[in-house]
């Protein structure tokens, strides 16, 4: 063989290479230009709401009160989150040691240096703390409701005007704060009162025995979701994350979770920022994610338990009774809020969205139905973001129905069934839901003995199963 022969040899031998590291690295998160950014309950607001700044403008109709319950912004994840992401540092140094010593691993170079310039930046001191993104999520959050409702959200702060309640806790008082910020400026002498500790109207669930032993606490509200872990797609998912970081074990569920958890944190924290975590799942995986969050939550607070749907009916009941006294033409003789503004939680906005029947789909969330739900109303990226809200907005017309409802969540007009382009008429919306707002009570939260009423009924088949294959992947790993 003559020089130039081993010369081309070498050189095919050289791109040959280059080919096989090109194929084997998936694709470079850093240069993604529109990357996936919907994390489930911990998406980040700005990237979900609505846009618009226009003012709403309904012909010959005036909005005369603004009902609005609002989850928290961006917030410090909690004690246990905190500490579980205290073991990601040591995960960082074996992933990069994978790449660089053992020549395993398709992260591209930019993902790895993003990776070990990463540190930890979070103390248990801030644990569930509203961040300064969670502060301006609310501050510009009501800054658009200004604007879409000048009349009625532009008017001087007064105490008789406008009503604020939050739990008890510092991130809705802080939310609070901050939307007060955004309508009436920092200094505008806010009446906060005191938080109730056990809030019945914007908390229910907290003071509920019979939501805490059958599905709060109760594992049986998680089956879904670990069906859906055991299945092949989530399977097949922890196998190429672990592959692409390169391990040549599989990493377990924790261990996903954290690198989850920090990715979907870190852009929440910091949304013009990239978030190193995030280049370990593709997009397709992330959305596999996504889904195995909203089957928690789908159970967990939303349609897949009767006792959440029943809950939901605190927060309902106080919207139309609100609305309901400024039926009389002649309420002006006593004076209504022209604003209510509630700080809650995450499970208290889909209790309420499950009692309107607002995200509501065709067939239950499964652990088999993942494909055939891909296009599902109740996805918690969408309906229960940080800073996730639902307004509604009661108008006075001048016109045979004299009032009219229009509901927001995100501050995305829902187009609620049986009305108009989004524009309810109240009567609809009051017969609607009479029987909720006369007939709501948590008598039924006194634990009488009685099972859960549950759609899906866990078998004790099922429960075993998990255990094992549970049992099993330990002794693999």
């Amino acid at each position: 063989m003559n020089g130039i022969d081993q010369m081309d040899l070498l050189l095919c031998s050289v791109l040959l290479v280059a080919m096989a590291t090109a194929y084997e690295q998936d694709y470079c998160y850093a240069d993604e230009e529109n990357p996936y950014l919907k994390y489930g309950t911990k998406t980040a607001y700005e990237f979900v709401h609505d846009k618009s700044r226009n003012p709403e403008n309904i012909p010959h109709c005036r909005p005369i009160q603004f009902w609005l319950l609002s989850r928290h912004g961006t917030r410090f994840p909690d004690k246990s989150d905190i500490s579980a992401m205290q073991h990601l540092p040591d995960l960082r140094d074996q992933i990069l040691n994978n790449h660089e010593k053992r020549r395993k691993g398709r992260l591209c170079h930019k993902d790895l240096d993003n990776l070990r310039s990463w540190s930890l930046s979070v103390f248990p001191s801030q644990a569930s703390e509203l961040t300064n993104q969670g502060y301006d999520d609310l501050k510009f959050m009501a800054r658009r409701f200004k604007t879409k409702f000048p009349t009625l959200l532009q008017q001087t702060y007064s105490p008789d005007l406008f009503e604020f309640r939050f739990t008890d806790s510092q991130r809705t008082k802080a939310s609070a704060t901050a939307f007060a910020d955004g309508l009436f400026g920092s200094s505008s002498g806010v009446n906060f009162p005191q938080p109730l500790q056990n809030d019945t109207l914007i908390k229910p669930y907290d003071s509920c025995p019979k939501w805490k032993k059958e599905v709060g606490n109760n594992n049986r509200t998680l089956e879904e979701k670990h069906l859906f872990e055991m299945g092949p797609l989530m399977q097949a998912l922890v196998q190429n994350v672990s592959e692409r970081l390169g391990f040549s074990y599989k990493l377990t569920y924790v261990q996903m979770d954290q690198m989850y958890d920090m990715c979907r944190f870190d852009k929440a924290w910091n949304i013009r920022s990239t978030s190193p975590w995030c280049a370990a799942f593709s997009k397709e995986e992330l959305q596999l994610l996504e889904y195995r969050e909203d089957l928690e939550y789908y159970y967990h607070a939303g349609y897949g338990n009767d006792i959440n749907i029943k809950l939901g009916c605190t927060t309902v009941r106080d919207m139309i009774n609100h609305f309901s006294q400024l039926e009389d033409r002649n309420h002006r003789d006593n004076i209504q809020p022209a604003g209510i503004f509630y700080f809650t939680h995450s499970s208290a906005i889909q209790m309420t969205l499950a009692q309107l029947g607002i995200a509501k789909d065709s067939e239950h969330l499964t652990h088999s139905n993942y494909n055939s739900m891909r296009n599902r109303k109740w996805k918690t990226s969408d309906i229960a973001p940080f800073a996730s809200n639902l307004a509604a907005v009661f108008f006075k017309c001048e016109m045979e129905e004299m009032h009219r409802v229009i509901f927001y969540l995100g501050e995305h007009l829902v187009r609620y069934e049986g009305c108009n382009v989004g524009l309810c008429s109240w009567s609809y919306i009051k017969d609607k839901f009479a029987n909720v707002a006369s007939q709501c009570n948590l008598d039924f939260c006194s634990l009488d003995g009685s099972g859960s009423h549950r759609q899906l009924a866990i078998s004790w088949l099922t429960a075993s199963a998990f255990v094992v294959v549970s049992v099993c992947r330990q002794f693999v790993i």
